[in-house]
């Protein structure tokens, strides 16, 4: 380091005064400008990235409360009336049927302390999911266990489910 400092001066003490003040204020320069590129303006661009960032989150977390304050108010609406065991039997079986194509409604039973047990054998898991999701928004009927199992055919499971009303 000291041998460079030690060429930096040499170098300038063989110049004349003007063309010493022209390097100098050129290294002036271009120190100014190095310093804007590499650190000062790197910055500025992170601070805007980050302050868009932050008012992303600020309209995602709007948008959450929002959304929460409806979903409780949808929530203790109560649109579904409670179904008794055997009308939810009844409901259960009738869009089983339809819903579930090439299923197997092996079993609908109640169980007074569970809800109602039913087994499927043979049914496509991706049916089977659209069937519960539709009887939660239009029958209220909730799903309180879920079991599925492997089938020798590709897409096909067998499940148990106990479903219970509300």
């Amino acid at each position: 380091m000291n041998a460079l400092i030690r060429n930096i001066q040499k170098t300038l003490s063989r110049l004349n005064p003007r063309e010493r003040l022209i390097v100098i204020g050129g290294g002036l320069v271009l120190l100014v400008i190095g310093i804007y590129l590499f650190a000062w303006e790197p910055l500025l661009d992170k601070q805007v990235a980050l302050n868009a960032s932050i008012k992303s989150q600020q309209d995602l977390y709007q948008w959450m409360q929002k959304s929460a304050a409806e979903v409780r108010q949808y929530k203790g609406s109560g649109n579904h009336k409670k179904l008794n065991s055997s009308a939810m039997q009844s409901v259960i079986n009738r869009t089983a049927k339809s819903a579930l194509p090439g299923a197997l409604i092996k079993r609908i039973e109640e169980n007074r302390q569970q809800g109602v047990q039913v087994w499927i054998e043979k049914v496509a898991f991706d049916d089977v999911m659209k069937w519960l999701g539709s009887l939660q928004q239009t029958k209220g009927i909730r799903v309180a266990s879920l079991v599925s199992e492997r089938t020798g055919q590709i897409g096909r499971v067998n499940v148990r489910l106990v479903l219970k009303a509300g």
